[in-house]
């Protein structure tokens, strides 16, 4: 089957199995032709492990997909994200954008997940920075303040463990609003959703 009418078929979202049925061949013989479709660059997919793996599938090839929010994340940390939007980045994008593009979502499982990114932190400058820009730095610091006391992270630089940060009140990580970190949450002005027994997800 010539590949203009394959692509004709399936454009569209799939997985392996709809791929299959759609075509009347067996699931593996539908994994190797997605295998070389995507080489050809008419497929793009997402998911996989734990999470269904999803196919993109175009006429027209598709332009490589840069890891993004999600990808970092699901790299590194134990828990893993569905993604819920396309989040598609062009350019440098690693830990220090995912953490802070992962406390802008507000989502509670983002930002949980997020935390395991910390020990992956090559350019603190570059965190501070994007941080602040979107005026993000004082919740970083508390996550990262949460993240340490029951994970092993990389030791943020002096110059950023002391900086003078003004507090603000910040209403909500996500709109739960239980202080489950009395002490971080006083010092950083911020409320902290989580609780012990979330920060298991994490874990290794």
């Amino acid at each position: 089957m010539l590949n203009d009418e394959v692509l004709w078929k399936l454009e569209g979202l799939h997985t392996a199995e709809t791929v299959a049925k759609a075509l009347g061949i067996g699931r593996q013989s539908a994994i190797n032709l997605l295998s070389r479709l995507k080489k050809e660059g008419y497929v793009t997919t997402t998911g996989g492990g734990k999470i269904k793996r999803i196919y993109k599938i175009s006429m027209k090839k598709q332009r490589p997909r840069d890891p993004g929010m999600f990808d970092i994340i699901n790299k590194y940390s134990p828990m893993k994200l569905a993604e819920w939007y396309d989040h598609q980045v062009h350019g440098h994008y690693g830990p220090e954008e995912a953490i802070v593009d992962a406390v802008q979502t507000q989502s509670f499982r983002a930002i949980l997940a997020s935390m395991r990114l910390f020990n992956h932190i090559t350019d603190w400058p570059r965190l501070y920075r994007l941080a602040k820009e979107k005026d993000l730095w004082v919740k970083v610091r508390a996550l990262y303040d949460v993240a340490r006391v029951f994970i092993k992270v990389k030791s943020m630089p002096a110059l950023y463990e002391r900086r003078h940060i003004r507090p603000k009140r910040w209403e909500a990580f996500t709109q739960l609003r239980k202080l489950n970190f009395p002490k971080i949450a006083e010092k950083w002005h911020v409320y902290i959703p989580f609780n012990p027994k979330d920060i298991e997800a994490i874990k290794w």
